[in-house]
């Protein structure tokens, strides 16, 4: 088994505090199938409500989008989480991801990197509270491949692709931070990471990681570029550079094949997955999460193009 069954399951509120979620994330890039897909699944005890958000798209343009927010909490007799269509729990000893949407179904089963699951033992269950925002008290986060089937739009595909999941609980302030980026991927065996945040009080941190072959190399300092479109929402992708301790510097150029808005009551960002380059060489895939503040990073943006906010199939025109 992956993780204990405890971990992976729903724990118990360690407060009565409102704000106090439990939530996973999933996100995946198959280039042979050319789908991808991003999926968080959140779970507020205190409040019994749980909110979603899903998208999976084909680099042909189809999409299927499935947000929802203030949805009963429905707690699952196995260990895993669970809102509207989604579902992220264990079967067994197998950890697998289903959807069960109008106009697309999906049923993955998740394994974890060795090396990710090694680290996660070692790291897991340590939040942030700092200045920058209160996002989680508790957490692990691993590079994973998953496995199965999607269905989009009448169509089916068998999948085999790289993925990342977190998976985190505590009290979450989602106003505690004005905007934020989280990025993550691999390419061969080179995996890479980024995250930054601005705080409401003005503070600000931004932190890059590589790995190659499971070493982790010293990264001196990281940076992102983000290309937004022309609503000021939508990105079409991200240009990250890693500067390394040696004086080298490693450039990861993503560009996005789909994406949707992921909303909460307290938030509204972009989410997205797409392919990269490394150092100017076609090699593996990213996603990419970007909370660009649009209208006090809460309220719904008064547009958005491709009708990124649009919940069900959306065909390519």
């Amino acid at each position: 088994m992956p993780l204990s069954a405890e971990h992976e399951g729903l724990h118990p509120a360690g407060s009565d505090d409102a704000d106090w979620q439990e939530s996973v994330y999933l996100a995946w890039r198959d280039a042979r199938s050319g789908l991808g897909g991003n999926h968080r699944i959140g779970n507020e005890l205190n409040r019994r409500t749980a909110n979603l958000w899903c998208g999976v798209y084909h680099q042909d343009g189809t999409r299927f989008r499935c947000n929802k927010e203030g949805d009963a909490l429905r707690p699952l007799e196995e260990p895993g989480l669970c809102a509207g269509p989604q579902r992220l729990a264990l079967d067994g000893e197998d950890l697998v991801f289903t959807l069960d949407g109008e106009g697309c179904t999906a049923v993955l089963h998740i394994i974890d990197d060795p090396g990710s699951l090694a680290e996660a033992g070692a790291t897991a269950f340590g939040g942030t509270t700092g200045a920058a925002g209160t996002i989680f008290s508790n957490n692990f986060h691993l590079f994973c491949r998953v496995h199965g089937t999607v269905e989009l739009d009448g169509r089916t595909w068998e999948v085999d692709a790289p993925a990342w999941r977190d998976h985190s609980w505590g009290v979450r302030r989602w106003d505690s931070f004005v905007s934020s980026r989280s990025f993550g991927g691999s390419a061969g065996d080179l995996q890479f990471r980024y995250g930054s945040m601005v705080g409401t009080n003005g503070s600000f941190f931004r932190h890059g990681s590589l790995e190659h072959g499971g070493q982790a190399l010293e990264v001196a300092s990281a940076d992102m570029v983000v290309l937004v479109d022309d609503d000021s929402v939508r990105c079409r992708g991200a240009d990250v550079r890693y500067h390394l301790a040696d004086g080298a510097v490693t450039v990861v150029r993503m560009r996005t094949i789909g994406g949707m808005v992921g909303s909460t009551a307290q938030r509204c960002g972009w989410e997205c997955v797409g392919d990269v380059e490394v150092d100017g060489t076609d090699s593996g895939w990213a996603f990419l999460e970007v909370n660009l503040n649009a209208r006090n990073g809460a309220d719904a943006p008064m547009f958005v193009l491709d009708e990124a906010m649009t919940n069900g199939v959306r065909r390519p025109e």
